[in-house]
């Protein structure tokens, strides 16, 4: 080391600086190229992701509102107000009595081409379930029957869940807590093939799983005696929806969900029953 100290030394000034100035780019190309080639796939790393990813998809109450709204707490036998939300009544001041009550839905995201819809309920009451697709309106449309008309009074503040803003122009109106929406559900629910609609191997209407379900072993193992049958869960499944995004690869589709219960036999009516219900979306 003492010896190229000193050869060092002995060069003309020039040499020296030719020779520090080389040596102090061979140093920068080795610290460079390394940091390079990491930055650079960083980089690729960061445009798979952007290709790939985000996965947004929401599952929310009507008008994209926080899905807290999207409430069946309980399901009255009577019409529901939706400005008062307590019971409608007629022109004699008697309650309207109904055979089902319809709740509104959406699933909206970006960067997806089709998805699924799963849903999910116990029998205790022995409710009937559908799915429909339905549009939003700013007023109530004419010419529909009420039959198909879901009234749906906004919420003030109750959207911190969905951050995907507008969406095909829609207004995104501000939730001030009296504004109402109307939505009008198809004459045809949504479609399920051979493959899709109720997995379970008993879909009698009123439906009611047994305990020789197809998922029956995957909910309740042998060792699980005395299970009622209407604790059962039954699934259903819908066919893969595709979806037609604005400039903005977003999206956003409404829904309603019928429940109803006019063909129930009377030893089935329960007045204090209550079943869990679960509504899911999976992307394709």
């Amino acid at each position: 080391m003492k010896g190229i100290f000193k050869k060092f030394d002995m060069l003309p000034q020039k040499k020296k600086m030719a020779l520090v100035t080389a040596i102090v780019m061979t140093l920068s190309l080795i610290i460079t190229i390394p940091a390079y080639a990491w930055f650079n796939e960083q980089k690729k790393a960061a445009e798979l992701y952007k290709v790939e990813f985000p996965n947004a998809l929401y599952l929310n109450a009507a008008h994209r509102e926080d899905r807290m709204y999207f409430n069946m707490n309980a399901i009255s036998p009577y019409k529901i107000d939706p400005v008062t939300g307590g019971l409608a009544h007629d022109n004699d001041g008697k309650v309207i009595p109904v055979t089902s009550q319809q709740y509104v839905f959406s699933v909206s995201g970006k960067n997806t081409q089709k998805y699924t819809l799963q849903l999910a309920h116990t029998n205790n009451n022995q409710f009937t379930y559908t799915i429909y697709p339905a549009t939003e309106n700013a007023s109530k449309p004419s010419g529909v029957s009420d039959d198909y008309i879901v009234e749906y009074k906004l919420n003030a503040n109750s959207r911190n869940e969905n951050e995907l803003g507008s969406i095909n122009n829609d207004t995104y109106d501000k939730n001030d807590g009296t504004t109402i929406k109307y939505y009008v559900r198809s004459t045809s629910p949504v479609s399920t093939s051979t493959s899709h609609g109720y997995q379970n191997n008993v879909t009698t209407n009123p439906m009611k799983a047994k305990n020789n379900d197809t998922y029956y072993a995957e909910n309740y193992p042998n060792s699980m005696t005395n299970v009622d049958d209407d604790d059962i869960p039954s699934y259903w499944l819908s066919d893969e929806i595709p979806v037609e995004s604005d400039s903005n690869k977003k999206f956003c589709h409404y829904y309603v969900l019928e429940v109803t219960w006019g063909n129930r036999p009377s030893s089935g009516i329960e007045n204090k029953e209550t079943d869990m219900v679960y509504i899911t979306a999976e992307r394709k």
